[in-house]
């Protein structure tokens, strides 16, 4: 019974970290994000993963080989989608116009099956709910509805009305779980001496803070460990 409870621990190290490995090697994508292809192989992967889990009758080397194949035959194929463009469209899906100019094209929502319904329900997911404010609506080859919205229900830009804004302030942690995060600090510019005596000036209430930003002007905001709802929100 140990053996073969180590057996199969053993298999499901080896063969989700040649799924990672794939997955890895698929790129930085999300979910919603795959092509008709990376999802084929993924759903093979995973079978193929977990007959060789859960049947003792197939061979692990089996397993790994088949999983190595379908990641070189998605890297491959990947590869060529990036070289050629021709192998891109037939490989994955084009964007379709939904909506242009206020109208609903009917015939591209047959193309894609989607319902009436379904598109209204996206378009209030991009916060329109007046279909003659789109100026167009792209379906992309993940999924996902692209707005654009006609330029005078577009909200306005600080360069259109000619305003000048100060430049976007982004906090970096510093601190983080009563740790400090010495190399955010010195992508901030802090000097070795600056660091030691944020050291110092926290040393004491570290396990207070649960996390301190600090922007590039080195104004910090605090976050502490005792923080709780208030519930305003839910009252």
């Amino acid at each position: 019974m140990v053996d073969k409870l180590g057996t199969i621990a053993f298999n499901v190290v080896a063969t989700m970290g040649v799924m990672l490995f794939i997955w890895l090697m698929m790129g930085k994508r999300q979910l919603g994000e795959l092509t008709a292809l990376d999802f084929a192989v993924s759903i093979t992967a995973g079978t193929v993963a977990g007959a060789g889990i859960a049947d003792p009758h197939v061979e692990l080397g089996q397993v790994l080989v088949a999983l190595g194949l379908l990641g070189t035959v998605q890297i491959t194929i990947s590869w060529a989608c990036l070289k050629y463009r021709a192998a891109y469209t037939n490989m994955s899906l084009e964007p379709t116009v939904l909506v242009e100019d206020g109208q609903i094209i009917k015939a591209n929502l047959q193309k894609v099956h989607i319902t009436l319904g379904t598109l209204l329900q996206l378009l209030r997911e991009k916060e329109v709910f007046d279909i003659t404010e789109v100026e167009l609506a792209i379906l992309e080859s993940t999924g996902k509805l692209s707005v654009l919205k006609k330029a005078e229900f577009s909200p306005l830009k600080p360069i259109q009305v000619n305003v000048s804004v100060a430049a976007n302030s982004i906090l970096h942690p510093v601190i983080m779980e009563g740790k400090l995060q010495e190399k955010s600090l010195r992508t901030l510019g802090c000097s070795e001496a600056q660091i030691e005596a944020l050291r110092w000036q926290y040393q004491d209430r570290l396990g207070e803070v649960f996390v301190v930003f600090m922007d590039k002007e080195h104004r910090i905001h605090v976050v502490k460990n005792s923080v709780s709802e208030k519930g305003d929100f839910l009252q």
